[in-house]
């Protein structure tokens, strides 16, 4: 399993452990995930006895946290937050060694009644981004 990492979270006696994979991770790899760690953090007695382990994949609602949320993302439209508080729109074109390539435009369903919406090739422009200037980056859903 080619699983990765994105996120461990400890609140008291619990522990959530969050990981994913390309397209995409199965309940049975997560339980299998789950059991392996279990096992292991019991044998090692490293945590509380009445601990709780949840092991988990992101929700799609989730911030990206690693490099490897944003590959499978690719081609996807997102909303980003950066260090200096600038609210960018758009889609992700492509996933560099440190950082985004992302093609600033309008979000898709995102236009307001009685609005005439531009033409998104007046409004596009490619940007990069790394990724230490990303303080949070949300997929952007069309319902």
């Amino acid at each position: 399993m080619d699983a990765f990492f994105v996120e461990l979270i400890a609140k008291g006696k619990r522990l959530e452990l969050y990981i994913d994979k390309v397209p995409s991770i199965t309940i049975d790899e997560l339980v299998r995930v789950s059991r392996h760690l279990e096992a292991q953090l019991d044998e090692e007695g490293s945590v509380p006895e009445d601990y709780t382990l949840n092991v988990s994949s992101p929700g799609m609602g989730n911030p990206l946290r690693v490099r490897e949320q944003y590959i499978k993302r690719i081609g996807r439209q997102l909303k980003i937050t950066t260090f200096s508080e600038e609210r960018l729109e758009g889609r992700l074109i492509k996933v560099l060694d440190n950082g985004i390539e992302f093609l600033l435009e309008p979000l898709e369903g995102k236009s307001k009644p009685g609005k005439k919406k531009k033409n998104a090739t007046d409004q596009s422009s490619s940007i990069e981004i790394h990724f230490e200037e990303i303080k949070k980056a949300i997929l952007h859903f069309n319902f």
